[in-house]
Order: structure tokens, then C-alpha cells, then sequence
């Protein structure tokens, strides 16, 4: 074990000069912890591990694979991975937007019927706007994820496409 952190260690050490990490939460559609690695400085890779509300079918009824009924509400509580690969541009001092695209992965809880757990892909694009505080490394950051996917109802083998978005304000300390 101290052997796999020694290595761990010494690949993180030797990923560059460049190297910058943000660290902190963001709240919104996703409510969680969120983590930035920049390449260089216009690319970083933003991953965030969150929970959240989705729409999704409800009360919905299956022939096959296919639903045949039912609506769609904002009840499916969520747990997601959401990895995004963003280029920015530079606005001002301290100011850049920001797009890219990213994935998201997880389970939904079925909040009509507590007793369907729903996997859930998504690919989605990822549009936004970041400050970093000039007098603190403290970024702040707002974007908007709209993204299309599938969802798996463990019950019956089912699935379903969904529209999902989440807009999110993130707050991350540079380290």
C-alpha cells in the first residue's frame, strides 16, 4: 500500500509546472462536491459528483421496451458523475467563459415508486462563466449543462429517453 501512494505521489508531482487544481461544491440542478484539473490555460477537465432532481417518466406503463403511457415530472431524485472537458476564453482579468462537452452517469430513485432504481446516461454540452476573485484564489463559476440520455428501470429491463439540464453555481478554491 504505501508503495501505490509513493507512485501516486510521484505522478501527481510530475504532471507539470502548469498544473493548477480547483477544488470546492456546487449547488443548482447538482448538489455536490466539484473538482477542476487544468491542462493548460484554456483547457481543464471538470468532474462533478452530485445529487439532483431529473425529469423522467412517471406513473408510466410498458409494452416491451417501449412506454406506452405515463408523464414527465421533476421527481427522480439523482446521484450522478458528471466529467466535462471545457476550452476557455478569456473576457477580462479574472473573467472567462467557458463550453465543452461532457458525460454524466448515476442512478435515479423513481419518486412515485420508491421501489424502482433507474441507471442513467447522459451526454450533454456544458456552457459557462467563471470569475477567479483577483485578491484570493477563490473561483466562482455559473454554467448551464443541457444534455440528452437514456434511462434503465431495473424492474422490467425498460428504458426511456429524457431532455435532462442542470444549471449550476460552483464556488472552488485554486490550489
Amino acid at each position: 500500500m504505501k508503495k501505490f501512494f509513493a507512485v501516486v505521489l510521484v505522478a501527481m508531482m510530475s504532471i507539470g509546472a502548469f498544473a493548477q487544481h480547483e477544488i470546492g461544491a456546487v449547488v443548482g440542478g447538482l448538489n455536490g462536491l466539484s473538482y477542476k484539473y487544468w491542462v493548460n490555460n484554456n483547457i481543464a477537465l471538470q468532474a462533478d459528483l452530485a445529487v439532483g432532481l431529473t425529469a423522467a417518466p412517471t406513473g408510466a406503463y410498458y409494452r416491451g421496451t417501449d412506454m406506452i403511457g405515463g408523464t414527465f415530472q421533476w421527481n427522480h431524485f439523482d446521484f450522478m458523475l458528471n466529467p466535462s472537458l471545457l476550452y476557455h476564453y478569456d473576457v477580462a482579468s479574472g473573467l472567462k467563459l467557458y463550453s465543452g462537452v461532457g458525460v454524466g452517469i448515476g442512478l435515479m430513485q423513481d419518486g412515485t415508486f420508491y421501489d424502482y432504481v433507474i441507471g442513467k446516461f447522459i451526454a450533454n454540452a456544458n456552457v459557462g462563466i467563471a470569475y477567479e476573485i483577483p485578491s484570493a484564489p477563490v473561483v466562482l463559476a455559473l454554467d448551464f449543462r443541457p444534455g440528452y440520455g437514456l434511462g434503465f428501470y431495473n424492474a422490467n429491463s425498460a428504458h426511456f429517453s429524457m431532455f435532462d439540464w442542470k444549471l449550476g453555481f460552483a464556488v472552488r478554491y485554486r490550489l
